[in-house]
């Protein structure tokens, strides 16, 4: 051996050396022990395998500090913290799918799994799962019941009866109008009453009226008269002359002038027109010197002695008002002083502008204060029944029906459908579906109610956690369907506890190394990362 080739090997051997002592001090701490397991990596598996069994299957590890970061293998955070496990939920007995759901609107329904137009997926309704009575209907959780203000009412018998408070109007008593019309034709030689509003009485001379018809009529029964007086009673001139005096008569002579006739002999040229009744003159359809025949309404005669008010009642009132209920009448134009009377007809129709029932009074009027057109304040006291109600708050009006949210033991809540009644002092009467003493939501009973009709709802509607379970099968937890949850740092140890409605999380691809960018290994300190 020469002294070029021992340099050679002693070189060789101090370079191996050094390469060896290099690189030892970039390997992890006890990664030259084959029989040492990674420190970095044994506490977070230790603990994985102590809080879950063998048979739990992890999806992805979150970040402690940020669950919307995940990894596909365990590792620590920059603060040495432990990526926290989610374990895919233990299984569970198979459920029928009836259809899927679009997640944001539950009314396009699919027979088949499918995604929207946003690359979401459809939400899975199931069959409900045969189970007791205390566990029908839709499940919440408390702690939702109290976000949501759900507050409870109990259906009870009560008087459901009261005093409805209305509105009327003075009206005209029809059955006192009278309407003036001649039996003749002529012309109107004096008008003595011009103007509507005029007051008339009994008897009253309206208009004279001159009548070539009448005038005629007369000059015969005056001959009749005569020939009668010269016959000495025959038979034939006592016919003639009762036929001229019955003609008269039937033409409207008013029998003061028909004994002015007799007594005179000369026929009256100017026919007098009476009023038939008192009253005041609501109608006026002739003037001085008009023509008028037996077609023509002259005059219209309104006694007001006795006044009609006319009241508005609305249909749901009318199961409680009956005919002869008192009613009490407050008029603005008098205050302090009340009439008290009678309903005494209720019409048969609705007035299809206001929606109302007409009710009618009669009130006597001596001194003609109550006038026709005006409005009066009325207290209709309608007779009070005994029914089984509730506040008209709790039901719920639908396309479908009317419903109310029945509250059942352990937080239960199931829609039923009710038959409506009468409607008072905002109680409704139940008259099918309940009983006394059932409890029923008062207060947000349409997100419940909705919430047992599209059970996708439950997705966006509960929040936070993902260990409830809606009574459909949907899944209670704050995302979107589709998207993964956000663990906390708890759900290493008690992970969920109800299967998914929805596809879970694909599981993330291999992550790269640390000094290639990924999400996974960010604000990583060199030598934490797990193999």
């Amino acid at each position: 051996m020469n002294l070029r080739t021992f340099t050679l090997g002693l070189g060789l051997l101090l370079v191996g050396i050094g390469a060896g002592l290099w690189t030892s001090r970039w390997l992890p701490h006890g990664a030259s022990d084959p029989k040492t397991p990674n420190a970095a990596a044994a506490p977070a598996s230790a603990t994985a395998s102590a809080a879950a069994p063998a048979s739990r299957r992890v999806l992805y590890w979150a970040n402690p500090m940020n669950a919307a970061i995940h990894s596909d293998h365990p590792m620590k955070d920059n603060m040495g913290m432990d990526y926290v496990p989610v374990y895919a939920p233990a299984a569970a007995p198979q459920r029928r799918v009836l259809y899927w759901v679009s997640p944001m609107n539950p009314a396009i329904h699919s027979d088949r799994p499918m995604k929207d137009n946003m690359g979401m997926d459809y939400v899975p309704v199931y069959a409900p799962a045969e189970a007791g009575a205390n566990d029908s209907g839709l499940r919440i959780d408390p702690r939702l019941t109290q976000n949501l203000g759900v507050r409870l009412t109990t259906a009870q018998m009560r008087p459901m009866g009261q005093a409805i408070q209305t509105v009327g109007t003075v009206a005209v008593d029809q059955n006192r109008v009278t309407t003036v019309t001649p039996r003749f034709s002529g012309w109107v030689v004096h008008l003595k009453v011009r103007a509507v509003g005029d007051p008339v009485a009994r008897g009253q001379v309206l208009a004279e009226i001159y009548s070539p018809e009448l005038y005629s009529a007369q000059q015969e029964y005056s001959i009749a008269r005569q020939q009668a007086g010269a016959a000495d009673g025959h038979a034939d001139s006592q016919g003639l002359l009762a036929a001229a005096k019955q003609r008269l008569l039937l033409l409207g002579l008013p029998e003061a002038a028909l004994k002015q006739l007799e007594a005179s002999g000369q026929p009256m040229r100017n026919v007098p027109i009476l009023a038939p009744e008192s009253g005041v003159v609501t109608a006026l359809n002739i003037r001085q010197g008009s023509y008028v025949s037996s077609q023509n309404s002259l005059f219209e005669i309104a006694n007001l002695d006795r006044v009609w008010v006319n009241v508005a009642l609305y249909d749901y009132q009318m199961p409680w008002v009956r005919l002869g209920d008192g009613v009490q009448l407050q008029l603005p134009a008098y205050p302090g002083r009340n009439w008290d009377g009678r309903l005494n007809f209720l019409y048969p129709t609705l007035d299809p502008q206001t929606r109302t029932i007409t009710a009618r009074l009669s009130f006597a009027n001596p001194g003609g204060i109550l006038r026709p057109g005006m409005y009066a304040n009325a207290t209709v006291q309608a007779q009070a029944q005994t029914a089984l109600a509730l506040p008209s708050s709790a039901v719920l009006r639908t396309q479908d029906g009317d419903y109310a949210m029945l509250a059942q033991a352990g937080g239960h809540f199931l829609p039923v459908q009710v038959a409506l009644g009468p409607e008072a002092n905002g109680w409704v009467v139940i008259a099918r579906g309940l009983k006394a003493g059932d409890q029923v939501v008062e207060s947000a009973q349409f997100l419940l109610y909705s919430e047992s009709q599209f059970q996708s709802v439950k997705a966006r509607m509960l929040g936070g956690h993902a260990g409830t379970s809606g009574a459909g099968g949907m899944p209670a937890t704050g995302t979107m369907p589709g998207m993964p949850p956000a663990s906390d740092p708890q759900a290493g140890a008690a992970g969920p506890t109800t299967p998914p409605t929805v596809a879970p999380p694909a599981t993330p691809a291999a992550a790269p190394p640390p000094a290639a960018g990924s999400m996974a290994g960010m604000n990583m300190a060199p030598g934490r990362s797990a193999p």
